[in-house]
């Protein structure tokens, strides 16, 4: 384990299944202190593992904050890795001896002294209406309110030179292999169709990876269509994110970026298959940013794949099939899982939820939420090339507007599953086939 100059702390409590499956074999250190880790784990997984919520502070009121939807949808979890400011703790694997650090906190996140900011200013605080004169004084704030709101010093070192763009051409480009970009892409591939399919995880499968709902897919299929679409000539490039969509002599070009080991690449396809997935939707009470509010869909994945209870007490958001799974599921896993029987007024805490007041006035005891509701609709992409969004009321959210085959206002851009509408996992997978079905022609 690699030393920073800084003393080792004891090692953080290791909350996980216990199952050999998920033994950890590496170490990270949060702000000097040993956390033990999987390998290839997401850190904020680790942490969470650890019982360490807070990862961050707001940038004004220095409120605490914490992973909300392990996916990169969010911004609540960036740290300071081995010397690089603002990493996503979702997004970044762990390996033994990688230094994290808590950012825009003194001295660090879980006990930053500049927290009095918030209980201090009740009504707001307007750093542009205070001591506007006599001006030393007036420079002077601004200089400590910049840093006040600043996240993270700058970079230890600069960064490395980004590799030269490939520019590839295949029949059908499909983004995202989830249950509805992994039916797609099986579709065009049966067709004969030379297919890359993108995915930004290190694993195919989206969300059937969090097993809520196994009756939609067998477990080998994200495997058998990964070789399906290889005997078929084409690829399926993991960690891999499209960065933007666009038009480039009326054909669509979409930029590819990896991380590890880095690559960009510059695809023109045929026709693109949008199935992106939506974006985990926060709660919407008093409170709701609190540390221990979590994607109930994250957390059974990180239980599933890694073991990880983020909690002893969970109380479990929504109404719907998926908040009644996540019940089961953390529930078998030990976990004291209750799902919210009311509308939700404010979470209660401090340094993370302790508890939930309901609108009746009831208290609901918890360490941990599960947002259980669908996730929103994340049309980005789609707009790039032109295609509309409308207010849809039923999920208070805008779709992107895309026809039941998954065709769009694009001729030589589709889209099916979440990205487009809340849907089960078996509805994404049907979507998904009719939408590899219109893209081969």
């Amino acid at each position: 384990m690699r030393r920073t100059g800084a003393i080792l702390r004891a090692p953080l409590p290791m909350p996980r299944l216990t199952d050999p499956r998920f033994a950890t074999d590496c170490t990270v250190t949060l702000d000097g202190r040993a956390v033990p880790a999987r390998a290839g784990e997401s850190v904020a997984s680790a942490l969470l593992a650890a019982g360490r919520q807070v990862l961050s502070r707001s940038a004004k009121y220095h409120r605490p904050r914490g992973p909300f939807c392990l996916s990169g949808s969010c911004g609540s979890c960036l740290v300071r890795i081995d010397g690089e400011p603002n990493r996503r703790a979702c997004r970044t694997p762990c390996r033994d001896g990688m230094r994290v650090e808590t950012q825009n906190a003194w001295p660090d996140a879980a006990h930053d002294l500049l927290g009095i900011i918030d209980p201090l200013t009740p009504g707001g605080l307007d750093v542009h209406h205070m001591f506007t004169r006599p001006l030393p004084v007036n420079l002077a704030l601004v200089a400590f309110t910049r840093r006040l709101a600043g996240f993270g010093r700058m970079p230890d070192r600069a960064a490395p030179r980004g590799p030269q763009a490939s520019t590839e051409t295949f029949d059908a480009l499909v983004l995202g292999a989830g249950p509805a970009g992994l039916a797609a892409a099986e579709t065009l591939a049966a067709a004969g169709r030379r297919v890359l399919l993108a995915e930004r995880d290190r694993l195919p499968g989206g969300r059937l990876r969090a097993d809520l709902e196994p009756e939609a897919a067998p477990a080998s299929w994200a495997a058998d269509v990964v070789r399906a679409v290889a005997a078929a000539g084409g690829e399926v490039a993991l960690a891999t994110t499209a960065t933007g969509l666009w038009r480039d002599g009326g054909s669509p070009v979409c930029l590819l970026v990896a991380d590890d080991p880095p690559r960009t690449r510059l695809v023109r396809a045929a026709r693109i298959v949008v199935c992106t997935g939506g974006h985990a939707r926060p709660p919407g009470f008093e409170g709701d940013d609190l540390p221990g509010i979590h994607s109930g869909r994250a957390l059974a994945l990180a239980l599933a794949e890694h073991g990880v209870l983020p909690g002893s007490r969970m109380a479990i958001l929504g109404a719907g099939a998926e908040a009644e799974a996540l019940v089961a599921r953390f529930d078998a896993a030990g976990i004291v899982a209750t799902r919210v029987p009311g509308p939700v007024a404010a979470a209660r805490g401090r340094g993370r939820v302790r508890s939930l007041r309901l609108a009746d006035g009831t208290d609901l005891p918890c360490d941990v939420v599960a947002q259980g509701e669908a996730p929103s609709p994340a049309p980005e992409l789609l707009r790039a090339l032109g295609v509309g969004v409308d207010w849809d009321p039923s999920i208070e959210a805008f779709a992107p507007r895309v026809a039941a085959d998954g065709t769009t206002s694009a001729p030589d851009l589709l889209a099916a599953g979440e990205v487009a509408r809340p849907v089960s996992a078996a509805e994404a997978v049907s979507w998904g086939r009719r939408a590899g079905e219109a893209a081969r022609g």
